[in-house]
């Protein structure tokens, strides 16, 4: 696979590098409310879940949307991978922090189902993601998909979490 430099450098390169800094500042400065095993696995989903869709519903067969300037696959499409991290960790850490129960929950998600939604109307009006096919609409049922299902799968590490504390107890 060959990456590609930018055919220019210009908003939205900025905006991946500005995205990437504030991703290191945040999980530099924000106090640590998880255990690391938990927070890296976020991590990881928080990366899978877009890596997924960039290379079912965006490649080239398929190609419902580009990120940044080509069609073809350049060095800023990865590097915009080390801003996705945030948003999951913010969207349980948040949660972790409120200890949202029952109902609020689902308002918890719907509410990070428009922030999502808002972050792609930006990350568009800024050239990161290029619309060929993809509408904006698409996004909110897309997040609450995937949403719910990082909520599921805090749930599930907080549960073997507290399992295995216990057990050592």
């Amino acid at each position: 696979m060959i990456l590609y430099l930018p055919e220019k450098f210009d908003e939205n390169e900025w905006t991946v590098i500005i995205g990437v800094v504030l991703n290191i500042l945040l999980f530099k400065f924000l106090p640590r409310r998880l255990p690391k095993e938990i927070i890296s696995l976020i991590v990881l989903l928080s990366i899978s879940f877009p890596t997924l869709l960039d290379h079912s519903i965006a490649a080239k067969s398929i190609n419902l949307y580009n990120l940044n300037d080509m069609r073809e696959y350049e060095i800023f499409d990865v590097i915009l991978y080390g801003v996705y991290p945030a948003f999951g960790y913010l969207f349980v850490y948040f949660l972790n922090y409120w200890d949202l129960k029952g109902i609020w929950v689902a308002f918890y998600i719907l509410i990070w189902c428009i922030f999502g939604y808002s972050m792609d109307f930006l990350l568009e009006k800024l050239h990161v993601f290029n619309f060929t096919g993809w509408k904006l609409t698409y996004s909110l049922p897309l997040y609450l998909v995937v949403l719910s299902l990082t909520y599921l799968f805090y749930k599930l590490l907080i549960y073997y979490a507290d399992k295995i504390s216990i057990e050592r107890t």
